[in-house]
């Protein structure tokens, strides 16, 4: 019964190609435009700087989707009714959120799946891709994102407004984290203040398993209060989808 509802959910989000292949070609933009002029100079820390900008393509593609493509379509799914519909029918309710959920993670997984290949074969990857550390966050980093989209796509306002919030959240937290442009020119408050975003917290830490980096006990705490905000955000969603 799931896989039956999963392909639905996927039918219904392929039918909006546009979306997906602005998904799918944000973070080779990035890439172009970013990765490729610099992808072989050597950065002071001594790696690549195709091997440090390579975890936050990476968790680009999956804040794109999760942070502005779930909330948006669990938004009209609430605003055409379509989740009291399903309500009516003798199906447990998990079914529905975890078809939904589920649809939106295949998308991650491709997109993800593309941009690594394209790294891959221009570049290399470094043996820590396949560490278990690596691979430990970057699902953690999914779990993460994937409670936060489904808190915003919960919440009890317009689609339109839910549009405009995530775009705001995912565009902040993602120019926030320096994974476009380095925020080192910023006045130092500003610094200080981004030091406690959740998505840099995360890029931080990725990149510094992926490439080799020193990785300080501060920035491990950090990503570890992730955690409470985590299940804060699936509590809140689950009480607002309930309401929907």
């Amino acid at each position: 019964m799931l896989w039956a509802w999963l392909r639905q959910e996927l039918t219904l989000l392929l039918r909006e190609p546009v979306a997906v292949f602005f998904s799918l070609a944000f973070p080779l933009v990035i890439y172009v435009f970013i990765g490729i002029p610099y992808a072989s100079e050597m950065l002071p820390n001594g790696a690549r700087f195709i091997d440090v900008m390579f975890p936050a393509l990476v968790g680009t593609v999956a804040a794109n989707l999760l942070l502005m493509g779930l909330p948006i379509y669990l938004s009209e799914l609430r605003m055409r009714s379509v989740i009291r519909r399903y309500r009516v029918l003798p199906l447990p309710g998990w079914l529905f959120a975890s078809a939904t959920l589920l649809s939106m993670l295949t998308l991650v997984v491709a997109a993800c799946a593309v941009i690594t290949g394209i790294i891959a074969a221009q570049h290399g990857l470094l043996p820590a891709a396949g560490n278990w550390r690596f691979i430990a966050l970057a699902l953690g980093l999914i779990a993460w994102l994937s409670a936060l989209g489904f808190l915003l796509g919960t919440l009890p306002v317009g689609s339109r407004t839910i549009q405009a919030l995530s775009a705001v959240v995912f565009f902040v937290m993602f120019f926030g984290s320096g994974a476009a442009a380095p925020v080192d020119g910023l006045p130092q408050l500003l610094q200080d203040i981004l030091e406690w975003n959740p998505l840099k917290q995360w890029f931080d830490v990725m990149t510094g398993v992926y490439a080799g980096l020193e990785l300080t006990s501060t920035q491990w705490l950090r990503l570890w209060a992730v955690l409470p905000l985590t299940v804060g955000s699936v509590l809140l969603g689950l009480r607002f989808w309930k309401r929907a």
